[in-house]
C-alpha cells in the first residue's frame, strides 16, 4: 500500500477595525494517503481526509494560501487535492494534472524537500509540470486545469477539510 505524509498550513487574513491586516495560521499534521485504486482513472478510490480545521470569528476574511509541506508523491497525474468548506465551497488545488478524464496524467513527482503553496496570486499549476515539480506558489486548478475556482473570501467560519485522492495505485 503506497502512502504519503505531509503537513498542511492554512493562512487566513482579515482586516482589523484599525485598517491593519492580521493573519491567523491553522496548521495540521499529515497522515498516510491510501492508494486503494487499481489503475489509471480507477473511480473506486477513497479520498483520504488529510486535515480538518474549524475557523471561528473570521467574517470578512480570505484564505490567503494553503501550503503543503513535506509532500512526496510520484506521478502527480493521479492526485486530486481538494479544499472543502462551509456553504458548499469546494475547489481543487490540483485535479490529476495532464489527465483529461480516465488517463494517468503527468508523471512528474512532488519532492518532500520542496514547499508547495496555493493562493489566488500564484501561477496556474501546469498540466505538464517539470520533473521534479519545483517549489512554488500555484493557483488552484479547478477541474482538469480549469483556472476558474479561486480560494474563497468572505465569511470563512465553519469546518474546512483538505482531502487527497489517489486515482491510481502502484506508486508512492
Amino acid at each position: 500500500m503506497a502512502s504519503i505524509r505531509l503537513g498542511c498550513v492554512l493562512f487566513v487574513t482579515h482586516a482589523l477595525a484599525t485598517g491593519a491586516v492580521a493573519q491567523n495560521t491553522y496548521f495540521r499534521t499529515g497522515g498516510p494517503i491510501i492508494a486503494d485504486a487499481f489503475g489509471c482513472g480507477d473511480a473506486s478510490h477513497t479520498p483520504t481526509v488529510f486535515g480538518e480545521t474549524t475557523i471561528e470569528g473570521e467574517a470578512g476574511t480570505e484564505i490567503e494560501s494553503v501550503e503543503l509541506i513535506g509532500l512526496y508523491h510520484t506521478w502527480v497525474g493521479d492526485l486530486e487535492i481538494t479544499l472543502e468548506g462551509p456553504g458548499d465551497f469546494n475547489t481543487h488545488l490540483i485535479d490529476r494534472p495532464g489527465s483529461n478524464g480516465p488517463g494517468c496524467g503527468s508523471s512528474s513527482d512532488f519532492v518532500a524537500s520542496n514547499v508547495y503553496e496555493w493562493s489566488n496570486d500564484g501561477v496556474l499549476f501546469p498540466e505538464a509540470p517539470g520533473d521534479p515539480i519545483p517549489s512554488g506558489d500555484y493557483y488552484p486548478t479547478g477541474n482538469f486545469g480549469d483556472p476558474s475556482n479561486p480560494l474563497p473570501t468572505g465569511d470563512l467560519n465553519g469546518t474546512w477539510t483538505l482531502t487527497i485522492a489517489q486515482w491510481s495505485g502502484g506508486d508512492s
